[in-house]
């Protein structure tokens, strides 16, 4: 994980009604953000757990102002729980990856829930910048899938 993907996180954050988001990896890296509710007036996000990434990236504070980040991205959320997959079938190629372009209707990904096979469908028009989930992973209500920006 880079700078940008923290940085990504706190948009992603900020945009949400998630007051916390934590995440950790198979390798033990560990990210907890959590939003400050007496500070969301100034919409600063203050970030905590993330030294060891901002410190190869560069000395930070442990605040990142949100008006840095892109405002053209927009977040897409599962309307469900469920379990996330990228593609139609194992051995099939993923519906979208980093960097593809989706015009609105377009099949993001598939969420099974209650063994019914849901397709998720873009609602805007633009590119793939980060798919926030790994294919399998079981997912919440409105957690966050894919990060877009809108051309």
């Amino acid at each position: 994980m880079d700078l940008r993907d923290v940085r990504d996180l706190i948009k992603l954050l900020d945009e949400s009604n998630l007051t916390k988001l934590e995440i950790e990896d198979p390798n033990g890296f560990k990210l907890k953000l959590e939003k400050n509710c007496s500070e969301a007036a100034s919409k600063s996000v203050p970030v905590r757990g993330a030294e060891s990434v901002l410190e190869d990236e560069q000395k930070l504070d442990n605040t990142i102002s949100a008006r840095d980040l892109d405002q053209e991205l927009k977040t897409i959320t599962s309307p469900m729980v469920g379990t996330f997959y990228r593609a139609p079938a194992p051995d099939a190629e993923p519906f979208v990856k980093e960097g593809s372009t989706v015009d609105v209707g377009d099949t993001l990904c598939i969420i099974e829930a209650m063994k019914l096979m849901n397709e998720i469908t873009s609602e805007y028009r633009g590119r793939i910048v980060k798919i926030l989930v790994e294919n399998g992973q079981p997912i919440e209500y409105n957690q966050p899938l894919f990060l877009l920006e809108r051309v």
